[in-house]
């Protein structure tokens, strides 16, 4: 029998240890994500600025036109963002309030092994003094708060006595000191020990005198789940087996014990998923609204090469790029100028050599660019009426296009001077063979035709 119980008690020990251990790594986790979310709570508060620099800067280059001037007067100015409460912080709240906040991460195995080899050990002393902490606040009568604190005193000694030796005070290594990497680890290591024995004093003022003669029965007699409760009591009173009644009791504190940490794991858990859950809305929020912000960058950008091109006195000046052929993804036809009327286009089955190809031009200092038909020679825009025609002999605001170099094989194309200057995505309808500018916004970018551009010549004496 003395066998079998110092092997329950073993196992018993070893039981609340797995669990401090997973309690800690439950803390550590949640910490983990806290800091993820204070991180994503920075990117949205710069994101924040950014979309109030851009649009007061929006406001600015609009202003500085006559029908600009008017819009402005008759909208709503841009507030700047206000200071917001950080989504970690709220959860470290709802945290602090059902863990307690009470004792650091304990170091797991696989961070253990990362040490240098000459820090395992001492890293190993730190881990058992942590988790012996951690098991101080579960006591739950007197006799076993006053053995762990003992416990936590010894190994609190122990670890120090390590640290101590690893760093080359001891006269067991002197003349053996560590490198610089490992001392900064041992320095970690030593800054970790003083926190933890600091987080124990807290909880012996916490909890150290709450234990009275009567505690245990009260706590019993309130715990449902507890064996020892006044009905297991009275069950138990008439028997003569007292150590029996001892084992139970102890089996039962135990058990109490453990549920106190699966309660806490619980608790990290519901914690961690509405973290989880914050930050992939702070996500998609994040993704939706940068591209609303590089679209509307785009656009003043526009908006200011106008300007800066109307101050000029001479007509600005573009660059030949490139000679491409433009091919709609979806019915896998070219752009082409129609033969009996080159004033329009459509798509055509097969690519000619001169009416589906297009010579890329680039305003200087800008990314507007015009397509010039090799057949032609007139430019690619937007009429009066607003139609997508090939009419015009020069490159003028209505032929200015937009499109993405970087991914040219599959790109929207957008009509600069369409919507009154904000711009607008060309659509290509199959059904009715014709072309139409849509919006300017993401939503509309969305539902714009996909356009595959290809480079034929890239040599200056194309033309």
């Amino acid at each position: 029998h003395v066998q079998y119980q110092q092997k329950l008690d073993e196992e018993n020990i070893a039981a609340l240890q797995a669990s401090a251990e997973a309690v800690s790594i439950s803390r550590a986790t949640l910490e983990t994500t806290l800091a993820q979310s204070d991180q994503l709570q920075h990117c949205e508060d710069i994101h924040e600025r950014n979309k109030y620099i851009v649009e007061k800067s929006g406001r600015i280059v609009r202003g500085m036109t006559w029908s600009g001037w008017m819009m402005n007067a008759f909208s709503k100015n841009s507030e700047p963002p206000t200071d917001k409460s950080s989504r970690a912080d709220r959860m470290k709240e709802y945290v602090d309030s059902t863990t307690g906040n009470s004792v650091s991460s304990v170091l797991t195995e696989s961070e253990i092994n990362d040490l240098p080899q000459e820090l395992q050990n001492p890293a190993r002393m730190f881990q058992n003094y942590q988790c012996n902490v951690l098991l101080l606040e579960k006591c739950q009568n007197q006799q076993e708060y006053d053995t762990c604190l003992e416990i936590c005193k010894k190994l609190h000694s122990s670890a120090k006595q390590a640290i101590g030796d690893a760093d080359g005070s001891s006269a067991s290594i002197k003349g053996n000191r560590l490198s610089g990497m490992s001392m900064q680890s041992l320095r970690r290591l030593g800054k970790k020990i003083d926190e933890v024995h600091d987080q124990q004093y807290g909880i012996v003022q916490r909890i150290g005198n709450r234990f009275q003669t009567d505690i245990q029965a009260s706590e019993e007699g309130r715990n449902p789940n507890s064996l020892a409760n006044p009905k297991a009591n009275r069950l138990w009173a008439n028997t003569e087996n007292s150590a029996l009644q001892q084992r139970i009791d102890k089996q039962d504190e135990h058990l109490n014990a453990l549920a106190g940490s699966i309660q806490e794991l619980l608790h990290n858990g519901a914690a961690i998923g509405a973290t989880f859950e914050s930050q992939n809305q702070l996500l998609d929020k994040l993704g939706t609204e940068t591209d609303d912000l590089t679209e509307h960058t785009k656009l003043v950008s526009r908006r200011a090469d106008r300007l800066s091109h109307r101050s000029l006195w001479r007509k600005p000046k573009d660059d030949f790029k490139y000679r491409v052929a433009i091919q709609h993804v979806k019915s896998k036809r070219f752009l082409s100028v129609e033969p009996h009327n080159t004033n329009k286009i459509a798509l055509h089955e097969t690519l000619h050599p001169d009416m589906s190809v297009f010579d890329i031009h680039e305003r200087r200092e800008s990314r507007l660019i015009g397509f010039k038909n090799k057949c032609t020679g007139t430019w690619l825009g937007q009429s009066t009426l607003g139609s997508i025609m090939c009419h015009a002999k020069t490159f003028g605001r209505n032929e200015e296009w937009e499109f993405d170099d970087g991914a040219m094989t599959r790109t929207k194309m957008l009509c600069a001077s369409a919507n009154w200057g904000n711009g607008g995505w060309l659509e290509a309808d199959d059904e009715r063979e014709g072309f139409s500018i849509g919006g300017h916004t993401v939503d509309s970018k969305k539902n714009a035709s996909e356009w595959s551009i290809s480079v034929l010549d890239n040599s200056s004496n194309s033309e």
